[in-house]
């Protein structure tokens, strides 16, 4: 079939349409009717052979092309220069991929395939087939003022390694690829659209370096290859012929000694290099007689025909010649299935061209580029965040960046920024700003939009850097040219970043501070100390990062339900807000504040806080019990007697600890204690004076909120009444309160640490977290504390910032059962850390074991871990979670409309924090409608296979 189709159009075609055939033009989508009318004209007139696309509107362009194909006798190639994509045309509808610099940096090279591919398909989703890249330069020459951010770099190896998979992914798509420039423009200090660059290298120093990827790559059958516009003054006795008219170099280098079959084009005739020497018309008569298949941007159409026409008159070009061109040329578009005449939907192309799973690929090309030249003091990635006092300066900014403001996740820190040309103004006052810190985080930024902000690092920047490096910790972190790192070399720590795009300054935060891996491996020799091939590889720390929900593999258009089961939550008064986040593979994918504090108070926000309510008992009691258990210091099967010695002689001194955490020791769900300390007035229950009291006093320095003060004592008669509290008849599941408070006196009688002073020392200080604590007004301000409820019922007032569990307020806010507040992302670091084996941050806080062995199922329990919650598995029983998740799943919920939970087996971390209670806890409608499960069940239903 392909024979035929090629034989009958060959046959039907004159020498003019042949001719034609071999021209691809110039074309914009941002054009006119005008435009359009003239293209549609040189089609028609001339049967050209293709188009080539530049700036303008992706979704007229699809238009566009389905016009021009439907007017071409021969289907046409639709071709694009998008060596990063369709944004290197359609910068602000399309997505700019990193530039082959930065891919030159990744080590993973199964990303670069995928690059190809996912570029490839944009690409036919706007018609195009056929992509002028990879750039197969070898960029030996650090000012180049052409090639440089366009090759992968100075490696022959690598920059061949890359194009192949560049063009096999583009290839594998159904796009002709084309590596360019033959025979390699990257030892170049001219720019050949405005001159003719001079390579003045022999042919064995062709043969080892520019030509090395072309000779591989032309073996491999990559489908085309352009010929760049540069004189080899010792390979061409011709002198100032550019290459690309060269028979020498095309027909004899390219086509007889590397036997390559595939199409060969020109790059633009209309660029100076050639226009300067050769006038329209010879210009494309050479290009045929030296070797062509293509004539790219052909400056004359009709004159050009002319003018062939003339040569093969002549007999300087044969028409066999121009038959195996043709031949070429219908071999490609038949492979490319242009015999099939498609039709490209026009449809909802923004959508299609710029989905989350290409953003997601964009992060992780980038994440992958991130390179560590220098790391002499070990402090990258950075672990110790507690008290570290850490100031950022951005230079080159006139504002806060991203790149700060993601720090923020990380730790506290102070902002700076210097505009350029601030820096003779603010130096002083920055230098002794800086004395106060012990870590000042230093980006440099490349001027966005200019590709040489610098010529180099400016001295006045160097020495200013140098200034503080001498009085603090110094880390600098470099978005910009690779080659301008060669004056940071005496810097113990520098940090690459390749490019100031904001995608790029998020992930490089990450990087900084463990979240994501440091693979990057130097593209280029920068200097004899940052020299190509220079990689010091930095292990993630566990902790979490973020991203788009297709990073990790999350299908982002399943999650839109959530948004509106939240809007429901709200609108039905379920809650009045709250917070959401997931974290998949370590990142987080949604953190979404929702709704108010109150149904007519402040939004919520990301740092507001929340009462965990039975959160607490995961979150703090069990890590303070897993922590004792490793350490040999508590047995799970030792009787509590030998640990609280007031339960001898009690009912509960053979009690273990294991069947208490189980919820397996036969003891009450709970007990009212709040409600003898109340005396009836009327039909109103109040507090009793015996017992409280409106203002502090060491008599009465129990706050259960925040100006109700109960009787010191009365924290022994609540422990008197555990203690002393009735069994139940057996000791089958029961879900007990009080078991929490056995362990938290447990952990307490250990330590000779009050639970709350313990659990902030090992866990909550080392993870750095600001939000995470029990008695919140003590650190954090009640307008970030979201109220728990209105009580008429026992505190008589707003209960905000004061633990809404009753026995834990009368403890004093601190209890194993209840009494810490956090926000959604500082609960989801807790859990992330459990789902890690214990470890986060750079910091073991567990083995392994110790995490496995108390989250799975405790004696043959169907829903109960030690201290966990787990998935319950006895259908006859209430449903405690998504039916989709899986059994090994654990986690908590909690009273006030609380949950986490973490599964192992998807790696995933649901945490969802609200104040369903308020305005009163009989408010049940988050249960009764299942919204926790339900916001489970669209995570699990987004999940990509």
């Amino acid at each position: 079939m392909e024979e035929r189709w090629i034989q009958s159009n060959l046959e039907n075609m004159t020498i003019d349409e042949k001719i034609g055939q071999m021209m691809i033009i110039r074309a914009y989508s941002k054009g006119d009717e005008a435009e359009k009318n003239y293209i549609l004209s040189l089609i028609e007139k001339y049967k050209i052979g293709g188009v080539c696309f530049f700036q303008g509107d992706p979704e007229r362009q699809v238009m566009l092309t389905n016009m021009f194909q439907g007017s071409s006798k021969i289907p046409l190639f639709i071709a694009i220069d998008g060596e990063w994509g369709l944004g290197m045309r359609h910068s602000e509808k399309t997505i700019s991929f990193p530039k082959n610099l930065i891919l030159g940096a990744i080590q993973d090279e199964s990303l670069i395939y995928k690059l190809g591919k996912e570029i490839g398909s944009q690409c036919k989703t706007l018609g195009i087939n056929f992509n002028f890249s990879p750039v197969a330069d070898i960029n030996i020459n650090s000012k180049n003022p052409v090639i440089y951010d366009r090759s992968f770099g100075e490696s022959k190896e690598n920059v061949t390694s890359k194009s192949y998979l560049m063009f096999k992914g583009l290839e594998d798509a159904g796009v002709l690829s084309c590596a360019k420039h033959f025979p390699g423009h990257g030892d170049t200090d001219k720019d050949s659209h405005y001159t003719l660059p001079v390579l003045e290298h022999d042919k064995y120093r062709l043969d080892d370096v520019e030509l090395f990827p072309f000779r591989r790559l032309a073996a491999q059958n990559i489908g085309s290859i352009m010929v760049g516009h540069l004189y080899l003054s010792k390979v061409e006795t011709d002198v100032n012929r550019p290459a690309s008219l060269s028979r020498t170099i095309i027909t004899g280098m390219l086509r007889e000694e590397l036997s390559y079959r595939g199409l060969i084009l020109t790059d633009g005739l209309d660029m100076k290099a050639i226009t300067k020497n050769f006038p329209s018309g010879i210009a494309e008569a050479e290009a045929v007689w030296a070797g062509n298949d293509i004539l790219i941007l052909p400056e004359n159409i009709p004159l050009a025909i002319q003018t062939i026409k003339k040569y093969i008159k002549e007999g300087k070009i044969s028409f066999d010649q121009i038959d195996a061109s043709i031949r070429r040329i219908l071999a490609a578009k038949y492979k490319l299935g242009l015999h099939l005449r498609p039709y490209y939907d026009e449809n909802n192309i923004f959508e299609r061209i710029n989905s989350q799973k290409a953003l997601a690929l964009k992060a992780e090309l980038m994440e992958n580029a991130v390179t560590l030249l220098k790391d002499e003091k070990k402090n990258i990635p950075i672990r110790q965040t507690k008290d570290i006092n850490t100031a950022t300066l951005s230079i080159n900014t006139d504002e806060i960046t991203i790149f700060q403001r993601r720090i923020d996740d990380y730790t506290k820190a102070r902002h700076y920024h210097l505009q350029p040309g601030q820096l003779n103004e603010k130096k002083t006052s920055l230098i002794n700003t800086f004395k106060q810190f012990d870590r000042v985080i230093v980006s440099i930024h490349s001027e966005i939009g200019t590709r040489f902000a610098f010529k180099e690092l400016p001295t006045d920047v160097i020495n200013f850097l140098k200034e503080i490096e001498k009085m603090t910790e110094v880390i600098i972190v470099f978005f910009g040219n690779p080659y301008f790192t060669d004056r940071l070399e005496n810097f113990p720590a520098v940090l690459l970043a390749y490019d100031d795009e904001e995608i790029m300054q998020d992930i490089t935060a990450q990087c900084l501070f463990g979240a994501n891996p440091i693979k990057g491996k130097m593209p280029v020799n920068a200097s004899s100390t940052f020299s190509l091939g220079l990689v010091n590889e930095r292990a993630s720390l566990g902790r979490l990062g973020f991203g788009v929900p297709e990073r990790a593999g999350v299908d982002s258009r399943k999650l839109l339900g959530i948004d509106s089961i939240l809007s429901v939550m709200v609108q039905t008064g379920a809650t009045p807000g709250g917070q959401l986040v997931v974290a998949k593979n370590g990142k987080i994918i949604i953190n979404k504040p929702f709704g108010r504090l109150t149904p007519l108070g402040e939004k919520v926000e990301k740092n507001t806080v929340y009462d965990v309510a039975s959160l607490t008992k995961i979150l703090s009691t069990s890590l303070a019990a897993m922590k004792l258990y490793e350490e040999k210091k508590l047995s799970l099967t030792r009787p509590l007697k030998f640990y609280i010695s007031d339960l001898i002689h009690t009912n509960k001194e053979e009690m273990e600890l294991g069947e208490v955490l189980a919820h397996e020791a036969g003891l009450r769900a709970y007990i009212p204690f709040h409600k003898e300390t109340l005396v009836k007035v009327q039909k109103t229950y109040l507090p009793d004076t015996n017992f409280y009291r409106q203002h502090f006093s060491p008599d009465f320095a129990i706050p259960v909120s925040e100006k109700l003060f109960l009787r010191t004592d009365y924290r022994d008669s609540i422990w008197y009444k555990i203690y002393h509290s009735e069994l139940r008849s057996g000791k089958s599941y029961r879900y007990s309160d009080l078991g929490f408070f056995l362990v938290q006196k447990t952990i307490e009688e250990i330590t000779r640490q009050k639970l709350d002073e313990y659990v902030d020392q090992n866990f909550y200080r080392p993870l750095d977290l600001h939000y995470t604590a029990y008695k919140p007004l003590e650190k954090i301000p009640i307008s970030l504390i979201a109220p728990s409820e209105v009580d008429n019922y026992f505190r008589n007032s707003v209960i905000r910032g004061t633990v809404h569990d009753m026995s834990a307020a009368m403890l004093g806010g601190v209890a194993g059962n209840a009494g810490l507040f956090s926000t959604a992302t500082e609960a989801t670091m807790i859990m992330q850390m459990l789902l890690n084996g214990g470890h986060y941050g750079g910091i073991r806080f567990f083995q392994p074991e110790t995490v496995q062995f108390f989250t799975s199922r405790y004696n043959g329990s169907t829903r109960r871990g030690l201290g966990f919650d787990l998935k319950e598995l006895n259908p006859k029983k209430t449903e405690n979670m998504s039916e989709l998740a899986p059994a090994s799943t654990y986690g908590h919920l909690g009273f006030t409309g609380t949950v986490t939970f973490a599964d192992p087996e998807n790696q995933i971390v649901f945490t969802l924090l609200a104040n369903r209670t308020y305005p009163t806890m009989d408010n049940n409608s988050m249960h009764v409608k299942k919204y926790r499960i339900k916001l489970q069940d669209e995570i699990y239903k987004a999940l990509l296979p």
